[in-house]
């Protein structure tokens, strides 16, 4: 059994920190020995533009955390590989290298400029979360989603060129009427790299039943997050997590449900899983539970790899 995690922001940390990924640290959520450790097979690493750089200076600012991985990955490229087509996700999985994934976190970053989707493509970027929390040119995330805005003609383009070149869109922290319009559009699955349940937990990063449905529909992946205030009230924990991880597979089924950490993304997580080194935890849950263990391979990566071979070229 191995472990797709869709959503980390290690790179941020360990470039804010002069932290290398490759030599085993007690700060941070993860770097490549520990992700060895707990047996994560693939790890999606996130490129994130704090907000100090937005708007004028975002691109920059991925730019420079894409150089620091592609650094990293030259540092320890005898045990990471980097997953750009399905090829290198079927040698992956059969090698004994951690495959890692690269995305954007919020389409901000491509500054109103279609080709710069093509740019990222090209360096090595094979997903696209389409907003953080704030509105961008494609579309509006969740805390302006009062608006009622969706996907913008820009927007929209940027849906139908992901299509073309074969990007996984992400849809989390996307507004809803932003989510319903990618929906309709996209032609491959997407996935929610680090959402988890509003029935569970009323927040707006959550997704309601509906939006499971819809995700369920197009084949796509809810990943559940480790953020206590993602999770429920104050004191929320694994038990809470297993919750939102019950509540998906009551709704849709357990083929459309995944993990998306968000480690080095928060400063709290839920104490049980303080780092990446701790994420058997989920197995022993899971087990315990009652889910066999078929369910438990599509949960702990499975599903994102399903997802994965659709829409990778």
């Amino acid at each position: 059994m191995f472990i797709i995690d869709a959503h980390c922001d290690s790179i941020l940390e360990c470039y804010r920190n002069s932290r290398s990924l490759g030599i085993r640290s007690h700060k941070g959520h993860l770097d490549l020995p520990r992700l060895s450790e707990a047996g994560v097979k693939i790890q999606f690493f996130a490129l994130f533009p704090e907000t100090i750089y937005k708007p004028h200076w975002v691109l920059h600012r991925v730019l420079e955390l894409l150089d620091y991985f592609w650094e990293q990955y030259e540092e320890n490229k005898d045990i990471l590989q980097v997953i750009v087509s399905k090829k290198d996700l079927e040698e992956c999985l059969c090698s004994d290298k951690i495959g890692a994934l690269l995305a954007v976190e919020g389409g901000e970053a491509l500054e109103g400029d279609l080709r710069m989707l093509k740019v990222f493509y090209r360096l090595g970027v094979r997903s696209l979360g389409l907003t953080w929390n704030q509105r961008n040119e494609i579309a509006d995330g969740v805390a302006e989603e009062a608006t009622g805005g969706g996907l913008t003609r820009f927007g929209k383009q940027v849906i139908r060129e992901m299509n073309k070149l074969g990007m996984l869109i992400d849809v989390s922290h996307l507004s809803e009427r932003g989510f319903w319009d990618v929906l309709e559009l996209s032609e491959d699955p997407v996935i929610a790299s680090h959402s988890n349940c509003r029935e569970i937990w009323d927040h707006p990063r959550n997704l309601s039943d509906r939006q499971l449905t819809a995700l369920a529909n197009k084949r796509g992946v809810v990943c559940i997050n480790l953020v206590p205030g993602f999770l429920g009230p104050v004191g929320a924990g694994l038990s809470e997590f297993f919750d939102h991880i019950d509540h998906v597979c009551d709704v849709v089924g357990d083929d459309y449900v995944g993990i998306g950490s968000d480690f080095d993304g928060t400063d709290v997580l839920i104490p049980e899983i303080p780092d990446v080194t701790k994420l058997f935890k989920i197995v022993e849950g899971l087990q315990k539970r009652g889910y066999t263990q078929t369910s438990i391979e599509k949960i702990c990566g499975k599903n994102c790899l399903r997802v994965l071979k659709k829409v990778l070229r």
